[in-house]
């Protein structure tokens, strides 16, 4: 059981650092280059690291379980952007590097070579939070999990996600 909520964790951050990363590359397959990423807003905070209200939502986390959290994804969520930027960073340098049909092999395999690593680096911190988070649950709420990654359960970013927050009513 310990072994399917860690998949299941692990799959919600792969899911939604792949769409990052796809994001990222969006339009350089059709002669485009990818938007311009200075000035851009961080990712959502459901992209990369889950947020600990959406969490305590969907497990039933107890104010414990999120001030104990908190701290935890809130420094994660910073580690997890600065990769996704270095990663952006990285497709930018080789679509800069390749355009107009220029190929320095070397200088495509350097710029290749980071972003695997920025990848690895992604997948590194999505199973600490994996972790972390597994550890936090109880054995009840890892079961909930469990079954709601079983029902395959689709939220914003696809298969296995958690439901979003319901909306907070305006005060």
């Amino acid at each position: 059981m310990r072994t399917r909520i860690a998949i299941l964790i692990g799959i919600v951050a792969l899911v939604a650092g792949g769409v990052v990363f796809v994001a990222a590359q969006d339009g350089a397959g059709q002669g485009q280059r990818p938007p311009h990423r200075e000035g851009m807003q961080p990712p959502p905070p459901h992209i990369g690291v889950p947020d600990v209200e959406h969490l305590a939502q969907a497990l039933s986390l107890t104010d414990a379980q999120k001030a104990e959290l908190k701290p935890f994804l809130d420094s994660e969520r910073e580690t997890v952007d600065a990769l996704l930027k270095k990663l952006g960073d990285s497709h930018q340098q080789l679509e800069a590097a390749t355009k107009d049909g220029h190929f320095d092999e070397a200088l495509v395999r350097t710029l290749a070579g980071q972003q695997a690593q920025a990848q690895i680096d992604l997948t590194v911190e999505h199973e600490r939070v994996k972790a972390r988070i597994y550890n936090v649950l109880t054995p009840e709420q890892r079961t909930k999990a469990e079954q709601m990654h079983r029902h395959g359960h689709h939220g914003p970013g696809g298969p296995g996600m958690l439901p979003p927050p319901p909306p907070r009513p305006d005060n």
